[in-house]
């Protein structure tokens, strides 16, 4: 079995039903992680891998705009004629790509969907793990101004629709006002209710409004001054990669830590583990990974490694968790529940389900059939269906996105003629040749890391 077809769609979804044109006045959010920017569509590249077996796999990345409008032609040099079963080769690929610039670690679940698809089994089965469902919690994404009165408002939706959690989102420097505002939230929610806070400090972006980025003194005043509300976890209180910085801060607070959504390797990880930089880890296999290898690996090898150390810990010693990030789009949102679903029930936590305004279930997963719903219990379920077990809506696709690559072995052939003429474009098909047969030969089995 080999790649036989590359197809990659650029996609625009309105936060409304329909789009309102160049002159109208959209709906909008203000999301925290970019502060003075009025998100109002979820763009999105949407890659869908075809084989010579007539099965299809799937994957998407959040966009900003053209950033990877060349991606096409450099993976139908990269990737075409492999072997997806040969998911090592997948992530040597993926290493590759980051010589040139280029993380993206977020494709390799196009090639687990196809390995689910030709075994007729889901991913998180495949994974070792037992399926079944999850509770989410309510995750806000705009800051709104730290009111206390409107966080109490939506504390109350998060009631009256019966979360069992919610997450709010703080970003500023004044102390007394971010903790007047979760205090607030607490109060609205009461005790039974788990409540996380997300400083969105871990990746800051300046591209409007500066960022306001804090320090570990700073994150240390804050992580106790919300200590009485006896949080769930504070979510990137610093610099996904000061390690030492979050490590010295979950020593000196009761509060606990989580990060980790986009930390590209699984030395990124490793080191974490070693400091103890934190209480909860939150990869997205979307946005993870990318250096080494792709998303889907980068988070399994963790969730092994969660497991060890719980295991191995001693009694006086914190436990670990994983709870991954959610927040791209409605396919990254499946497959964060394929991961999920590794974990045995008892271990699960609540999983993030973004709703904040005009940014809902109906946008983020309009192009899934079916979506994302909470059954009457208030839990979603784990897809079952192999792969990554959900069905792209691909009229949706068409009507708000376009397709910018169209791959075959043809046209990669085509286009290493036009670039490399004659003799050149021999050279490399003979040799391309050798390497191919090699990737046929190979047996898929869950891979390890190199190191």
């Amino acid at each position: 079995m080999k790649i036989n077809r590359i197809d990659l769609y650029f996609v625009k979804i309105p936060l409304e039903k329909n789009a309102p044109g160049f002159f109208g006045n959209p709906r909008y959010f203000l999301p925290s992680w970019i502060p003075g920017f009025r998100q109002s569509e979820m763009r999105f590249y949407l890659l869908r891998l075809g084989t010579d077996k007539g099965v299809d796999g799937v994957a998407a990345m959040p966009a900003m705009g053209s950033e990877r409008m060349g991606l096409g032609p450099l993976m139908g040099n990269y990737i075409m004629g492999i072997n997806p079963m040969d998911i090592e080769l997948v992530n040597q690929r993926i290493q590759e790509f980051s010589y040139i610039g280029m993380r993206n670690g977020w494709i390799d679940a196009a090639f687990w969907d196809i390995i689910g698809k030709i075994k007729g089994a889901p991913l998180w089965k495949i994974l070792g793990g037992t399926g079944g469902s999850v509770y989410p919690y309510l995750s806000t994404g705009a800051t709104h101004g730290h009111d206390p009165e409107k966080i109490r408002d939506i504390c109350k939706q998060v009631q009256d629709a019966g979360y069992r959690g919610m997450k709010l989102r703080v970003k500023g420097t004044t102390l007394a006002l971010m903790t007047d505002f979760v205090g607030a939230a607490r109060d609205a929610l009461g005790r039974e209710t788990d409540l996380m806070v997300d400083a969105n400090q871990g990746w800051p972006v300046d591209l409007l409004d500066e960022t306001p980025k804090w320090n570990l003194e700073f994150a240390m005043k804050f992580a106790r001054s919300i200590e009485t509300f006896d949080i769930k976890w504070l979510e990137e209180p610093l610099n996904r990669g000061d390690f030492e910085g979050l490590a010295e801060l979950r020593k000196n607070t009761n509060t606990p830590i989580a990060g980790g959504e986009m930390n590209s390797t699984w030395c990124d990880f490793k080191t974490m583990l070693g400091l103890g930089s934190l209480d909860v880890y939150q990869p997205d296999a979307v946005l993870a990974g990318g250096t080494y290898a792709g998303g889907v690996s980068v988070v399994t090898w963790l969730i092994r490694e969660i497991r060890r150390y719980n295991q191995q810990k001693k009694k006086s010693a914190k436990g670990i968790k994983y709870s991954p990030h959610t927040w791209t789009t409605g396919l990254g949102f499946a497959l964060a529940l394929q991961l999920v679903g590794v974990l045995p029930p008892e271990e699960r936590g609540l999983l993030e389900y973004p709703v904040e305004g005009h940014w809902n279930p109906g946008v983020w997963a309009r192009f899934i059939r079916g979506g994302f719903d909470r059954d009457p219990e208030g839990r979603i379920q784990i897809p079952d269906g192999p792969g990554l077990g959900v069905e792209i809506d691909w009229n949706v696709i068409r009507r708000f996105g376009r397709r910018i690559y169209h791959g075959t072995a043809a046209t990669v052939a085509s286009d290493t003629l036009r670039d490399r003429g004659l003799r050149q474009t021999l050279y490399l098909k003979n040799k391309k040749k050798e390497q191919l047969e090699r990737s046929a030969k190979a047996q898929f089995r869950v891979p390890d890391p190199r190191f």
